[in-house]
Parts: C-alpha cells; sequence; structure tokens
C-alpha cells in the first residue's frame, strides 16, 4: 500500500517539475481555442499526442494529467 502512496506523490510532483512546460502548453491551447471554453486537462494530453512530443517530460505531464482526471478535477487552471 505505501508504493501507491508514494507513487501518487511523485506524480503530484510532476506540476512543480514541469511548471514550465505545462504553462507553454497551457498557452497555446487557449491561442488555439480562442478563449471559447476553459483547457481541460484531456486537452493537454490530447495536444502532446497529436504533437507527436515524446519524451520523458511528456510522459510525466500525461500521466499527471490522468492523474488529476482521475481525482475528479478537469479544468486546468494556472
Amino acid at each position: 500500500m505505501s508504493q501507491i502512496i508514494n507513487k501518487s506523490e511523485e506524480i503530484e510532483d510532476y506540476y512543480h517539475q514541469h511548471l514550465e512546460v505545462l504553462q507553454k502548453i497551457h498557452s497555446q491551447l487557449k491561442e488555439l481555442i480562442r478563449n471559447q471554453r476553459q483547457v481541460t486537462y484531456s486537452d493537454i494530453i490530447n495536444f502532446i499526442i497529436k504533437q507527436n512530443y515524446k519524451n520523458k517530460i511528456y510522459t510525466q505531464i500525461i500521466l499527471w494529467c490522468n492523474y488529476k482526471i482521475r481525482k475528479g478535477n478537469f479544468f486546468v487552471d494556472f
């Protein structure tokens, strides 16, 4: 059970480690959406996949977004 807690704590820390990358993706998505609606975590995941970003950072961001969605947080708020 403690392994699960450690892994979830690691996932929560991804936000602080990759804040600049997340903010960059968020701003690009806001431009694409043209502020017609709020950016969601699934938007970030889809953007990373469509842009074909393959890197450890982007994999961790996808994990973090999935974690936030599973916790019931759907909209990104920076």
